[in-house]
Formats: structure tokens, sequence, C-alpha cells
């Protein structure tokens, strides 16, 4: 049974590289774009303007995906900061996001991928479509990931990120939601 799934895993891996590349060269078009990139800024400034609001000192800011949000098709990000008791922080202030254009791609690989699976492996299962979901979109959070680093400028230049109060070694960081993740930039305030 677990042979299966790997092989599935494995075959599923190989067709979303494929497709992944094509739909890559399409989100840096659309990410290009002023629109795509005042749109997703916005969503860093809003998380910033709440943060100046509760008048709150931020040490992180948090970009992670969550499995959950996998599993029910929302395709949100969580964007948190927090202070310097980071997941202990009691109030962050976050906000759920889902960036245009990825999901629309990956549901499409998905579509492709899957159909493709079908014709080899008769009856695939929910928890082997669960599982081959999660291994493909990995390629999407390593692009939205990217993404964030190309805009940290951008995000860095707003107002309400110039007006939070951040902590001296103020730290982005990208990863799955109270899992491991790894620093996009850190800035020295002072």
């Amino acid at each position: 049974m677990m042979d299966r799934l790997k092989e599935l895993e494995r075959a599923a891996q190989d067709a979303e590289e494929e497709l992944f590349s094509s739909q890559c060269r399409r989100l840096e078009r659309e990410y290009q774009k002023k629109e795509r990139r005042e749109e997703a800024v916005d969503a860093f400034i809003r998380l910033f303007s709440q943060a100046v609001d509760e008048q709150k000192e931020v040490s992180w800011l948090g970009i992670c995906y969550l499995h959950t949000s996998l599993q029910t098709g929302s395709h949100e990000f969580r964007l948190s900061l927090y202070d310097e008791e980071f997941y202990f922080d009691p109030e962050p202030a976050e906000l759920y996001w889902r960036p245009s254009c990825f999901f629309e791609c990956f549901e499409e690989d998905m579509e492709t991928v899957m159909t493709g699976l079908r014709k080899k492996y008769p009856r695939i299962w929910r928890y082997e479509e669960d599982a081959v979901r999660r291994k493909c979109v990995e390629y999407y959070y390593a692009a939205f990931r990217q993404l964030c680093f190309d805009l940290s400028g951008e995000i860095m230049e707003t107002e309400a990120f110039q007006r939070a109060v951040k902590a001296e070694n103020f730290t982005a960081f990208f990863g799955r939601y109270q899992g491991e993740g790894e620093i996009l930039w850190r800035m020295k305030e002072r």
C-alpha cells in the first residue's frame, strides 16, 4: 500500500514538474503587472496597519501556508506579526490572504495530473489524492516564497511598514504554520 502511494507521488511530481515550468512563466508575467504587485503589497499594508493601530512592537513577520487551506481549497496564507514571544504572542496581528493566480494555476495542474494518474492507476483513493496534492503544491509554495522575497523592498517602502514599531532584529520568515520555516530577510532597525 505504501509502495503505491510513493509511486503515485513520484508520478505526480514528474508530471507537475513539467506543468509547473509553464505555469511559473505565467505567474511571473502576472506579477510583473503593476496591479498584481500592488494587490500583493496591499495585504502586507493591511497587516502592518493593524499592528500600528494596536501600537504593537513587532519582532517577526510570518508568511505561513496552512495544510487545512489546501484540504478545504481556500488556498489562503496566514500573515502574522508577532512580538518577541513569537508563537507564544497572545495577540498577534494577523490576516488570511489568498494571492491571485497562484492556486488557479495549481488547480489546473491538479486536474491534468489527476487525469493522467487515473489512466494508469485505477481507483485513486481520497487519501492518495491528498498526498499527491501535498506533493505538488510544494512547487507553488516555493514560487510564493520567492514572490514574497522579491516584494520585500516594496513592502518595506510602504508607509504602514515605516510606521510600525519594529524590534531591532525584525525578521520575516516563510514556512508551514507553527512548523518549520526559513528566514526571508532580517533588518536592523536602529
